[in-house]
C-alpha cells in the first residue's frame, strides 16, 4: 500500500501541478504526505565571486527564501483542502545538493512526486526529476506540467520490455494497479503475428494479483519510435497514467538518461511512474 508520500515543491509558479496531484493521490490512499521545498543557493563560481555586488547576491538570497516560503504556503493549503495529514520540510542547498538530498529523502517514502520540466520555464525540475530517478532505489511519478486532472487510475498502460527497471516500475505500480479498471501491458515486438510469450507471462504474474489485463503489440517493422508509440497508445486507450522503467546510467557529473526515457520525460501527457 502507498501510505507515505514524497513531493518535491515548486517555484516561480502560480499553480504547482505536481503538489496538487500528490495531494490528491494522498487523499486516495490515506497517505501521508509530506513536501519539500527549497531554498536554493546561488552557486557562483570562485572566479566570478568579485564581479558580482554583494547587495546583488543578498538580493537574491532573500528572494529565493521568499520563494521556497511560498511554495511551503501552497503546500500546506493544497493538503489542508484535500484532507490528508502533511509536513513540510524545508532545506537551503545549491541545486546539486538538493537534488542528493531529495533523493536520498525518497528511499524512505512508497512513492515520490516530481514535476516534469516545463521547457518554456527553465527550473531545477530536470535535475530533480532525473536524481531523484536514477539515485533514490524508488519508483518516481512524474507529473506532466500540464496536468490539471487529480489523480485518476481507471486506465493503465504498462510499457513492459522485459528489463530490469520495468520489473521495478510494475512492481512498485501494483497499489496504482489495484485502482484501474483496464490494464493494457503495451509491447514492442519483431512482427505483429510472432507468439507473445513474455506478455503472456505478465498476464498471468498479474492475475495472481488479482488484476485482469490485456496485451497490445506493435511490431518494430512499423518504424514508429519507441516513444511515440507509448504516447499514442495513452491517447488511443485514454490511459490515465503509465508505467514503465527509467533507462539511464549513473553520472559521474551529470545524468545520461536513455533515448525512450527522456522523450518520455520530454513529450509525456499523463503522469508517469518509472523506476530505474
Amino acid at each position: 500500500m502507498i501510505r507515505d508520500i514524497l513531493v518535491n515543491l515548486a517555484q516561480g509558479v502560480e499553480t504547482d501541478r505536481a503538489c496538487d496531484f500528490a495531494a490528491s493521490l494522498a487523499a486516495n490512499f490515506g497517505a501521508h504526505l509530506t513536501g519539500l521545498s527549497v531554498a536554493y543557493e546561488i552557486d557562483v563560481p570562485p572566479f566570478y565571486m568579485g564581479a558580482l555586488p554583494t547587495d546583488f547576491i543578498d538580493a537574491q538570497v532573500l528572494e529565493n527564501q521568499a520563494a521556497a516560503e511560498k511554495a511551503s504556503a501552497r503546500f500546506t493549503a493544497a493538503a489542508s483542502a484535500s484532507g490528508v495529514a502533511h509536513e513540510v520540510r524545508s532545506l537551503s542547498a545549491s541545486l546539486g545538493v538538493a537534488a542528493n538530498s531529495f533523493a536520498e529523502m525518497a528511499r524512505l517514502f512508497d512513492l515520490t512526486v516530481v514535476a516534469q520540466p516545463d521547457p518554456d520555464r527553465p527550473g531545477p525540475e530536470e535535475v530533480i526529476a532525473e536524481t531523484v530517478l536514477m539515485e533514490s532505489g524508488r519508483a518516481v511519478l512524474i507529473v506532466p506540467y500540464v496536468q490539471t486532472k487529480p489523480f485518476s487510475a481507471e486506465r493503465a498502460v504498462v510499457a513492459w520490455d522485459g528489463s530490469r527497471p520495468a520489473a521495478r516500475a510494475l512492481a512498485e505500480a501494483l497499489p496504482l494497479l489495484h485502482r484501474t479498471k483496464e490494464v493494457e501491458i503495451f509491447r514492442v515486438v519483431s512482427h505483429r503475428d510472432e507468439e507473445d510469450t513474455v506478455g503472456a507471462d505478465v498476464v498471468r504474474h498479474l492475475a495472481h494479483h488479482g488484476l485482469n489485463a490485456k496485451v497490445r503489440k506493435l511490431p518494430v517493422t512499423s518504424g514508429e519510435p519507441i516513444a511515440a508509440a507509448i504516447l499514442n497508445e495513452v491517447a488511443d486507450q485514454g490511459a490515465d497514467f503509465v508505467v514503465m522503467g527509467g533507462y539511464g546510467h549513473s553520472r559521474i557529473r551529470e545524468l545520461v538518461m536513455g533515448g525512450v526515457t527522456r522523450e518520455i520525460l520530454a513529450t509525456m501527457t499523463v503522469p508517469v511512474l518509472m523506476a530505474h
